[in-house]
C-alpha cells in the first residue's frame, strides 16, 4: 500500500543548541588560589590603612601631651605670679592702711591751732594724742565761746566725732574738757603722706 503525504516535507525542529564551556580540571585550583591571594592583598592593604591610622594617632597623642605639658608649666607658672600678686597686693593694701590711720602730728596741731584762733577767748591748757585721737582740756571766758570752739573744730573738716565734756566755773571762766578725731580727708592724707616719708 501506497502512502502520501498530503501535509508535505516535514519541519525538523530546530534544535536550540546549548553551549557547555568545560573547564580544565586544573583550574579550579588555580581560582582558589587566586582568590586566597586577593584576600591576602586585599587584608595587608586594610592591615596597611589601619597602622598607618595607627601611627598617625600615634604621633598626634605625642604632640598633644607636649602641648598639654607645656601648658600645665605655663599654668603653674601663671599660679606662681598669680599667688605673689595676692601677697604683693595684700602688702600694699596693709600699707595704705596704715599711711591713712597714720597721721601727722604737724599737721593735726595745724588745724587745732586753726580752730582755736578762729575762736575768740578759748585756751588750751594740755593735749595728748593717742593715735588719731585727741584728749584736749582748755579754758573759755564764757560757754558761747567753747561752744564755738567746737563749732570750728567740725568746720575744718579734719576732725570728727567731736565729743565735749561738761564745763565748769572757775574764777569767772570755764573749764572745759574736749575728745575728737583727727581724720584728714583722704585726697589730704596721701598727699601728705609722701612728704611726710620723704622728710
Amino acid at each position: 500500500m501506497i502512502k502520501v503525504n498530503l501535509v508535505g516535507t516535514g519541519r525538523k525542529k530546530a534544535v536550540k543548541s546549548r553551549v557547555k564551556i568545560a573547564l580544565p580540571v586544573s583550574f579550579t585550583p588555580l581560582l582558589l588560589v587566586l582568590i586566597i591571594i586577593g584576600s591576602a592583598g586585599g587584608g595587608y592593604k586594610w592591615y596597611a590603612d589601619l597602622s598607618a591610622q595607627s601611627a598617625d594617632l600615634d604621633q598626634q597623642i605625642r604632640v598633644l601631651e607636649a602641648r598639654k605639658a607645656a601648658l600645665e608649666a605655663v599654668i603653674k607658672q601663671d599660679q606662681v605670679y598669680e599667688s605673689l600678686k595676692k601677697m604683693l597686693e595684700s602688702r600694699v593694701k596693709v600699707i595704705e592702711r596704715l599711711a591713712n590711720n597714720q597721721i601727722s602730728p604737724v599737721l593735726a596741731l595745724d588745724h587745732l591751732a586753726e580752730a582755736v584762733q578762729s575762736t575768740r577767748y578759748v585756751w588750751l591748757l594740755n593735749l595728748e594724742q593717742k593715735d588719731a585721737v585727741l584728749n584736749m582740756n582748755g579754758t573759755g571766758t564764757s560757754l558761747s565761746a567753747i561752744a564755738d570752739f567746737y563749732s570750728n573744730l567740725y568746720a575744718t573738716g579734719y576732725f570728727k566725732n567731736v565729743d565735749l565734756g561738761p564745763s565748769q566755773e572757775s574764777s569767772g571762766n570755764f573749764t572745759f574738757s574736749l575728745k575728737c578725731e583727727f581724720a584728714p580727708p583722704r585726697s589730704v592724707a596721701r598727699s601728705v603722706q609722701p612728704a611726710a616719708g620723704g622728710n
